[in-house]
């Protein structure tokens, strides 16, 4: 059996799709890179960049356009694979930043690097070019292993002219990290040392821990967003810790997945993030990881994907169709009284569903005080169930139950083939997770 791809999640045309990497916003098009294996799960693991683009507006939003892929492991430092990074605007030039990985008699060897590009806005999505200066860090810095990866670059606001690099990082202890670097041209750096974390004006995020452990920090990404309740202008520091263990407290469940995902809010002085607010899980979804976010132009919001998908996780029934996962629709982060919120990006035309299965298919309610409950119907053993009782959300995918603390307010579930997607309490909880149809099922009941 063929198994329909979602209609407004991207997915790549063959192989396997991970990271989004490279994010950027061209106007209303969005253009978003993301890690790709193009010949899994039949050949040789060969993580390369793949390039697509949608618009955020008009009757074409959620409408994905594939472009050729942008990068290969064919460099003497990236040849076992060009791993997660980001882009940097500059004067309408795009340049990319990845991680190089290279593995020596066991050993990984990690690599910093930039790639030039030319013409992103053509029909091809642009001509990458890596820079003659690569790799512009080699190696981990002295204190890390060879989990040193994910480059995300910023300005820095205290510093004009100056730009600043935070990497995921693993301590040669064995636990996570971020570390910074600084530039004033964007191709040398210098280790600045790792990020300090300054909880003594904090108050407790949703998730047990004002900082998080694990044993590796992936894929950081800081946004200075403007917070629509206090009037603050504050940093939010998404990070990916690994290794974290499941826990329930008062009959909330934090860190189910294998991989988790969260975020900070502060301010990031130098090497110092002066924590405002602790760390509170940005999805609680069976399928979430590795986000990326772009700032949009006024500095009120942010645009975010993630990846539906987990490290490790590719058994899915998609593999007899050549493919495996899928990236998130466009998310609108905001900040308010120190907590994200996010919104969906659906379809220009949202339709309540008819039973007709292999439509995507928009719902939205109002939760308040009377309690509900939900299915989405992938099969006559198989579902979704979203459960609503006044203070909780409740998700559960087969035995895999998630409950998390939530506001009353907007349910929004986007359905879309094989992915589910919602957001309740008005945007202050999310959940992304894949549930596989069959053919005579019925989207929502």
């Amino acid at each position: 059996m063929q198994h329909p791809r979602p209609r407004h999640h991207l997915t790549p045309p063959t192989g396997r799709l991970n990271d989004p990497n490279g994010m950027h916003l061209d106007g209303d098009v969005l253009h978003v890179y993301y890690q790709h294996d193009p010949g899994f799960p039949g050949a040789p693991k060969r993580t390369g960049w793949g390039h697509a683009t949608t618009s955020l507006t008009g009757e074409g939003r959620g409408v994905w356009h594939h472009l050729p892929d942008a990068l290969y492991p064919d460099a003497s430092y990236d040849r076992d694979g060009c791993y997660s990074g980001s882009a940097v605007v500059v004067d309408g030039r795009v340049r990319l930043f990845y991680t190089g990985n290279l593995k020596v008699e066991g050993q990984r060897l990690p690599t910093q690097n930039l790639v030039e590009v030319d013409h992103p806005d053509g029909p091809e999505g642009g001509f990458h070019h890596r820079s003659p200066s690569n790799p512009v860090i080699d190696g981990p810095a002295e204190g890390y292993t060879g989990h040193f990866r994910d480059p995300q670059i910023t300005a820095e606001p205290e510093s004009p002219g100056e730009w600043r690099m935070l990497l995921g990082a693993q301590r040669e202890d064995g636990t996570g990290a971020v570390v910074r670097y600084s530039s004033t041209d964007l191709e040398t750096w210098c280790f600045d040392g790792e990020i300090e974390f300054d909880t003594s004006q904090a108050m407790p995020g949703d998730s047990p821990d004002v900082i998080p452990g694990g044993y590796m920090w992936e894929c950081p990404n800081l946004l200075t967003l403007q917070d629509s309740g206090t009037g603050e202008r504050l940093d939010v520091l998404v990070l990916c810790p690994q290794g974290l263990e499941p826990v329930t407290v008062d009959g909330v469940t934090h860190y189910s997945s294998s991989d988790q995902c969260g975020y900070l809010v502060g301010r990031m002085r130098g090497t110092t993030f002066e924590v405002v607010r602790g760390f509170s899980e940005l999805d609680h979804g069976h399928e979430f990881y590795a986000p990326q976010a772009v700032v949009t132009a006024d500095g009120d919001r942010a645009v975010l994907v993630g990846w539906m998908g987990l490290p490790g996780q590719d058994d899915q029934p998609t593999l007899t169709d050549d493919w495996v996962h899928c990236l998130t629709v466009p998310r609108v982060l905001r900040l308010c009284d120190r907590r994200l919120y996010q919104e969906l990006f659906l379809p220009p035309r949202d339709t309540e569903p008819d039973g007709t299965f292999g439509r995507t298919t928009t719902l939205r309610r109002q939760l308040g005080t009377t309690p509900a409950h939900l299915r989405v119907d992938t099969g006559p053993t198989s579902g979704v169930e979203i459960l609503w009782e006044p203070g909780h959300l409740t998700v559960a995918r087969g035995d895999d139950t998630r409950t998390m603390a939530c506001p009353p307010g907007e349910l929004t579930v986007l359905v879309d083939a094989s992915t589910v997607e919602l957001t309740a309490g008005d945007g202050a909880v999310a959940c992304a997770l894949r549930s596989f149809p069959e053919p005579a099922s019925r989207p929502i009941s």
